[in-house]
């Protein structure tokens, strides 16, 4: 009788000692540069839920890529993503949560001085048929077109949404968000012009452009494996993007609501 009691208590008490072992785990969110600030804003607001007291949230905000995030799901319970997941990481048993739409927006350096540009003078800056800043009323200097990788998230998009983006030529190619924001500010991005998440340009104050009869975004989020589909962390985040202050942050952020999955 005493042996079975104390093999209960023990049972019980280390059931207690697990739970607050997971509690109090450090989560990294890590993965795609695009979605690098609107993650950080959503656990900021997501780690002051009683629910998830005990939790820390860490969000690099340097890129590892939406691939990256997918193998971070693998580690922690969430991954960064920079585009809805196609049907081959679907079938790496991943699940995703949007969190918002984001606008794809276009950053100039410091010496650039054009505030907006028409599609044509965009579509002849990217195809370098225009290759100097004075043929779109800015200085007289050479366009440094500053690109990105084939399978880059947000050159994915503007690919499929923008034909002619499969023809630009780019100066320079960088692999991750934060190298094309660093460049920007450098004296040789001067006069660099480049794509990608207008929440991540505003935070890094870099200028950007507009572009008339322009508009394309993208969902992005989290990425989690399906073993972990009944954690409280993805039932409580699952539940937390669907409320009236998430709404609130994305408004705040001059974000939109994510795209409904078709």
């Amino acid at each position: 009788m005493i042996k079975s009691l104390n093999k209960i208590i023990f049972q019980v008490l280390f059931l207690l000692i697990a739970s607050s072992v997971v509690a109090g785990e450090r989560q990294v969110i890590s993965g795609a540069g695009p979605s690098a600030v609107v993650v950080q804003v959503f656990f900021d607001k997501l780690s002051k839920l009683e629910e998830v007291k005990g939790y820390t949230f860490q969000v690099p905000l340097m890129s590892a890529k939406h691939a990256g995030g997918i193998s971070a799901s693998n580690r922690y319970i969430f991954g960064r993503t920079g585009r809805p997941l196609n049907e081959k990481e679907k079938a790496l048993n991943k699940e995703e949560i949007f969190l918002a739409s984001i606008p794809i927006s276009f950053a100039v350096g410091s010496g650039v001085n054009v505030s907006s540009l028409s599609l044509r003078e965009l579509k002849a800056i990217f195809t370098r048929k225009s290759v100097n800043w004075k043929t779109v009323g800015g200085p007289d200097a050479p366009i440094m077109v500053i690109g990105r990788e084939e399978k880059e998230a947000l050159f994915s998009v503007l690919k499929r949404k923008y034909p002619f983006f499969k023809k630009s030529k780019f100066s320079k190619v960088v692999p991750k968000d934060h190298g094309v924001i660093n460049l920007l500010k450098l004296p040789m991005g001067k006069y660099g012009i480049a794509f990608g998440s207008k929440p991540n340009f505003d935070k890094a104050s870099i200028s950007t452009i507009t572009v008339k009869n322009f508009s394309a975004g993208v969902n992005l989020g989290l990425v989690y494996d399906k073993k972990n589909s009944e954690h409280p962390l993805v039932k409580i985040a699952s539940e937390f993007v669907t409320s009236e202050e998430w709404a609130k942050a994305i408004t705040t952020l001059g974000l939109l609501p994510p795209q409904k999955k078709r």
